[in-house]
């Protein structure tokens, strides 16, 4: 069992999203899941979840700005509402050297992100899926991705209306 290294549990919603994300590893092996979260602007990451990555990982991409150039797979795969898969890390170049840095250094060499969509198809986090060898290919992996991204988004929606109010998009 892999140790718990971030998992704030007065948080209810990461509490619940690190629950879900450790299911998604428990059913894929060799994968690390985790949540990124855009703030409530749309203008950088708020915050993430992986909670069986360090915490440096997390303070590594907190803060990282939306729009192009994108500096990580999560703002490029909200902004373009895709999935973005990188197979190789270590021969990516759309992503800034310092995101391929951050993921390497953390045992992600290839990885599968999707958007996680709100109230009216508006993209507010990411649900990520990495994996520490290269990948020629990870569709095995959609039902579970896609699965987890709409559970996150429905998390996410309830938070926001709780904060923000029930007609909250994003």
């Amino acid at each position: 069992m892999r140790k718990n290294f971030s998992l704030d549990v007065t948080d209810p919603l990461d509490s619940q999203i690190a629950t879900l994300c450790g299911r998604v590893e428990a059913l894929v092996p060799g994968c690390r899941a985790g949540v990124c979260i855009a703030s409530a602007d749309h203008t950088k990451l708020e915050r993430s979840v992986f909670p069986n990555l360090p915490p440096t990982f997390q303070q590594a991409i907190k803060q990282l700005p939306m729009g192009p150039p994108y500096i990580g797979c999560c703002t490029a795969a909200m902004q373009g509402k895709q999935i973005i898969t990188v197979h190789d890390l270590e021969k990516e170049s759309r992503f800034s050297d310092l995101f391929i840095a951050t993921c390497l250094s953390h045992g992600i060499r290839s990885l599968r992100s999707r958007p996680v969509y709100g109230r009216a198809d508006a993209a507010i986090g990411t649900f990520v899926m990495g994996y520490g060898e290269p990948s020629d290919d990870q569709r095995f992996d959609l039902p579970y991705i896609d699965f987890a991204a709409d559970a996150v988004g429905a998390m996410l929606q309830r938070e926001l209306d709780r904060t923000r109010g029930p007609l909250s998009s994003h």
